[in-house]
Formats: structure tokens, C-alpha cells, sequence
């Protein structure tokens, strides 16, 4: 009796365990040497899409460019408003960013995230840089079911991202509803056995 309660117990957490896939867009891609820099409209990674709007650019700094911070990063041209999204339109969340100063004016500003959810909902998140070429970490807070994320780059301050991680939800395979509802209905017959002794 006990090993077919373990076992039912078994197939009930087998059945819960799939899990959020974090990934981390670090934009190696983007890595090169040199005083200049790239330019584009369009970049991927990991399963994410970042495209920029309509007459912007998405660009990086090579890293013997001033605006370099320590690690390829993507920023943006003046103005421009950077959408991220999944490659396969799947609904995912947002934990946290590295932020730094990309081509601005002296002096700390803020820049402010919109997650556009599954269903309409809109959640926001400022973050306050320093106006420094150093990398700092973020946390996102509510930035969950997500159909993608959009920032715009400032008129006077223009920033870059790195290390975005990023999740999407395991979607549950047919075999493991089976296992799920196999290991319910083993603990529905044990319950009712031991009931009717």
C-alpha cells in the first residue's frame, strides 16, 4: 500500500515539475573590437527578438569606444523605441537587466520599461542610471506573462542593455497530463480502499 501511495505521489510531482526556462541575453554576438560601432535594425538571441522603431536603429560600441561598458551591450539612435519579444510569440517573464549610460549629456536620468501582458495589461518600471559607462543590475518587479517589452531611448540620453534574463514557461507535454491524472486517480482508488475497509 505504501509504495503505490509513493508512487502516485511520485507521478503527481513528475507531472508539476516543469519549470521556467531562464535564459540569459548577454549579446556576445555583439562583441568586437575596434573604436567604432555596430548598427541595425533587427537583432536575436536565445529565442528573443529585439527590433527597433520606425526610422531607429539598434546599435553596440565596440570595445575601444568610449560608450563601451566592460561587455557588449545594445543600445539605440536617439529616439528610438526597442521592442523585445519571443521568436515564437510564446508569453514570457522578465527578472532583471544590466543598465549603463550609452551616448547622453552628463548627469544621472531615468529610463522607463512598459511589459505588455497577455490579455491588455501594462506593467511599468523606472530605473534611475548614474550617466556612467559602467554596467549596473536591475530587478524587474510584476513584468510577468508577457507578450513583449518596449523602452524608448531619450532625446538627450541614450542607454544600453546586457545580461537580460529572461523566462518562458515549460509547456507540458500529453504524456504528462497522463502521468498527472494516472497518479490522482491511483490516490483516489487508495483512498477509496482504505475507506471501504
Amino acid at each position: 500500500m505504501t509504495l503505490l501511495r509513493a508512487t502516485a505521489v511520485a507521478a503527481i510531482l513528475a507531472a508539476g515539475g516543469a519549470h521556467a526556462q531562464t535564459t540569459v541575453i548577454g549579446f556576445d554576438a555583439l562583441e568586437h573590437p575596434g573604436i567604432l560601432g555596430s548598427v541595425f535594425d533587427s537583432y536575436s538571441e536565445g529565442g528573443y527578438d529585439f527590433d527597433s522603431s520606425f526610422l531607429g536603429l539598434l546599435s553596440s560600441a565596440h570595445q575601444s569606444n568610449f560608450a563601451y561598458a566592460g561587455s557588449a551591450g545594445l543600445g539605440a539612435t536617439v529616439l528610438t523605441t526597442t521592442t523585445l519579444s519571443r521568436t515564437d510569440g510564446a508569453a514570457f517573464s522578465l527578472s532583471s537587466i544590466r543598465l549603463a549610460d550609452f551616448v547622453s549629456l552628463p548627469g544621472p536620468y531615468d529610463v522607463t520599461f512598459f511589459g505588455h501582458q497577455v490579455g491588455g495589461g501594462t506593467v511599468t518600471q523606472t530605473f534611475s542610471l548614474d550617466g556612467s559607462h559602467n554596467f549596473s543590475d536591475y530587478t524587474f518587479t510584476g513584468f510577468d506573462n508577457l507578450l513583449s517589452a518596449t523602452w524608448q531611448e531619450g532625446a538627450l540620453h541614450t542607454f544600453q542593455v546586457d545580461n537580460i534574463a529572461a523566462s518562458v514557461s515549460a509547456v507540458p507535454e500529453p504524456a504528462t497530463y497522463g502521468m498527472m491524472l494516472g497518479g490522482l486517480g491511483l490516490l483516489a482508488f487508495l483512498r477509496r480502499r482504505k475507506s471501504a475497509a
